[in-house]
């Protein structure tokens, strides 16, 4: 379940912002059609630090980004801004570069070379309002079964990149 197009469908928004405040328990079974409620058993009261998001990570498949709706991106451009407003630092992990672009196809090292991926970043950065420097075009292990070292490069530069704005939205937030 993620963000679908219809209100009655996928996550809720305001569902979002409670799991980034720490609000939501562990295994808690989202309702498309009302949000956790303060009332609800689920509702974590006083989150621990530990529960509170250090980082937005959203995926986007590199393919399918011009065929999302308007209206899933004003859900994901919200979330983001509410996100922005708690200083949360935000990253977008671009999925499937490789069914994009048919150069990265036949060879990932071309990644950053690719003009057909540079513009598919700059629409989820003119449609998210996030940096393209915090738009990471990533290959998945999807159809693959053998490691391979382009791929895990991209991959670990993503995680690096999340694990240190994490490290430092708690460092500046959290650990006080």
């Amino acid at each position: 379940m993620g963000l679908e197009d219809k209100e009655s469908k996928g996550v809720h928004p305001d569902d979002i912002m409670s799991i980034l405040k720490g609000h939501v328990k562990e295994n808690y079974l989202f309702e498309p059609s009302a949000p956790l409620s303060e009332e609800d058993p689920d509702y974590k009261r006083d989150p621990s630090p530990t529960d509170k998001v250090h980082c937005l990570v959203c995926l986007l498949p590199a393919d399918k980004i011009s065929f999302l709706t308007d209206d899933i991106f004003a859900k994901m451009r919200s979330i983001r801004e509410q996100a922005s407003d708690m200083g949360i630092p935000q990253v977008v992990v671009m999925t499937k570069p490789d069914m994009a672009c048919q150069v990265v196809k036949s060879d990932l090292r071309k990644i950053y070379y690719s003009m057909k991926i540079k513009e598919k970043m700059q629409e989820c950065s003119n449609r998210l309002g996030v940096p393209m420097n915090c738009i990471f075009p990533v290959k998945n292990y999807h159809v693959v079964t053998e490691l391979v070292l382009e791929m895990d490069v991209l991959i670990l530069n993503a995680l690096l990149t999340i694990i240190h704005f994490a490290k430092n939205y708690a460092v500046q937030h959290v650990v006080r």
